[in-house]
């Protein structure tokens, strides 16, 4: 940004003629004519109502209204630049912050992406925030969070939807997952819930989260009735407590791959995918910072 088209011409003329003290010289430093820069100057101690300059042919003196007002046109002139040159920062993403609404689930689903944006954007401010679905929706409308992650499977059935902006994050299999024990499970074979492996206890998220009401309908669906002996809000809790054996688990299939000592367990007939989905609200405005996060979400995988 060119601090000139935000900072008036007359007065970047009289700082000018108090840098060089002759019209001149001033008039040659700025590639204008002199009767021109007299003619700002002139213009200039009319809008102040005050004399600013001691006239002395060609040569000038700064009056002490001069000297006050010349000292604070190069403070604000400074500002002016500071401002300018912040503005680029963040056009070039050197600076700025982005807060991100994430969901116990979709935290550790973007995990990866997250490290990814601070490796590409070091000097952006990020800040996360584990919340549930419905206090994401609520805080991107109020523009607490500038980003959501969320499951798009309820999001859509939701009024809110029309005042948000949703974009496909990542699709994913949920996954029957026990610690990787070849003699409690024969990885790779395939398994209908009637057997043994459902009938096994289950660790899962309680019921305040999404994809625990998917799979609470595959059950409904498939006439099924698991012990679940263990619910919890943490997944990090569920995921430590699995891989102690003894209890099994339905997670997403990227989390289960994460952690090597789960493994993920094929049954018939498959249970259900969910889509993580960013969202923003509609109309607010779009920083640098939020744009990159968004174009780098949109190509990863």
């Amino acid at each position: 940004m060119q601090q000139s088209t935000i900072f008036p011409r007359s007065l970047r003329y009289l700082l000018a003629v108090a840098e060089h003290l002759n019209f001149t010289r001033a008039a040659e430093s700025l590639f204008v004519s002199q009767p021109a820069l007299s003619q700002q100057i002139k213009q200039l101690e009319e809008q102040v109502g005050t004399q600013l300059l001691e006239r002395s042919g060609r040569n000038v003196n700064l009056t002490d209204a001069g000297e006050i007002y010349v000292r604070h046109v190069k403070r604000a002139l400074t500002e002016i630049t500071s401002a300018a040159e912040a503005l680029d920062d963040l056009s070039n993403l050197t600076r700025g912050s982005l807060t991100i609404g994430l969901t116990p689930i979709t935290d550790y689903l973007t995990a990866s992406l997250i490290r990814q944006f601070l490796d590409r954007y070091p000097k952006i401010s990020l800040n996360t925030v584990e919340m549930t679905q419905q206090q994401i929706e609520e805080s991107v409308l109020q523009d607490n969070v500038n980003i959501g992650v969320i499951f798009s499977d309820s999001f859509s059935l939701t009024t809110r939807s029309k005042e948000l902006e949703a974009y496909t994050l990542r699709t994913d299999s949920l996954v029957l997952a026990s610690r990787l024990d070849k003699k409690n499970v024969q990885v790779g074979k395939d398994l209908s819930p009637e057997t043994e492996a459902l009938t096994q206890p289950l660790a899962l998220l309680n019921s305040k989260f999404e994809i625990r009401k998917q799979i609470d309908n595959y059950f409904a669906e498939n006439s099924l009735n698991p012990l679940v002996s263990l619910e919890s809000n943490s997944v990090g809790f569920i995921i430590e407590i699995v891989r102690r054996g003894g209890l099994m688990t339905i997670l997403p299939e990227s989390i289960v791959e994460s952690v090597e000592e789960l493994s993920s367990i094929p049954i018939e007939p498959p249970l259900p995918t969910h889509t993580a989905t960013i969202i923003m609200r509609r109309s607010a405005y779009r920083s640098q910072a939020c744009t990159a996060f968004l174009e780098l979400a949109l190509s990863w995988h």
